[in-house]
């Protein structure tokens, strides 16, 4: 009997060699959907993935995809900041360190 094993983490190096579609559908399973903007026109959705951040850019809404954009930079965040909601601090929050 042998046991095969799957790797749950995979590198950006890893990722940006797959196929589109299994990409896509690892980003699905596996992803964390952080926001979406629109750049001239045409909708981006940006999804942190392990270690590192990917754009999907799309032609049309999730139906056409345009390009797929890799990152394991942060300031990728910046164009969606804006869309990040902070909830239940507490105004004494500074009083509390």
């Amino acid at each position: 009997m042998s046991l095969i094993m799957t790797k749950k983490l995979i590198s950006l190096e890893e990722f940006n060699e797959l196929e589109e579609q299994h990409q896509l559908e690892l980003l699905h399973k596996d992803g964390v959907f952080v926001g979406k903007i629109n750049v001239d026109g045409t909708p981006v959705i940006l999804f942190q993935l392990y270690s590192f951040y990917v754009e999907v850019h799309y032609k049309k809404y999730r139906k056409q995809i345009r390009h797929i954009h890799t990152t394991g930079n942060p300031d990728i965040l910046k164009a969606y900041i804006n869309q990040v909601q902070v909830r239940d601090l507490d105004e004494n929050t500074e009083e509390n360190f």
